[in-house]
């Protein structure tokens, strides 16, 4: 189990730990904003470890992942700046008429996926 995921259990004390870690973006992501308010984030990419002579003469590994991100998804983007990440899900209640629950439940899990893509990174401070 991944640090975000012990963070995004039911324990109150991991969710207090979660809420005060701090969301921040990709400084590598190359940034497409289109005219409807999506983006498209293109994101470099490693290349597998097994990608080897002769392998990699004959299959040619991606420099760059794409992550299309809809309006919605553009919004928890920008948020994504430094802020906590209750701040985070407090602008996006704010703006879209949700209860703190709701828009926790949506936030949570899109920088989930975010954060498997690569595009965002969850940095938690240590109490201790």
């Amino acid at each position: 189990m991944s640090k975000l995921d012990s963070l995004l259990t039911t324990n109150s004390a991991s969710w207090r730990e979660m809420l005060e870690a701090r969301a921040v973006q990709n400084e590598a992501a190359e940034i497409e904003s289109e005219e409807d308010g999506s983006t498209i984030l293109n994101l470099k990419t490693k290349r597998p470890s097994f990608f080897f002579p002769p392998l990699s003469w004959l299959i040619r590994s991606p420099d760059k992942q794409r992550v299309s991100l809809d309006r919605l998804g553009t919004e928890v983007w920008r948020l994504c700046d430094g802020r906590t990440v209750e701040q985070i899900i407090d602008l996006f209640a704010e703006q879209h008429g949700l209860t703190f629950h709701e828009a926790r439940v949506a936030v949570t899990s899109y920088m989930k996926s975010l954060v498997e893509r690569g595009a965002l990174a969850i940095v938690v401070t240590d109490a201790s």
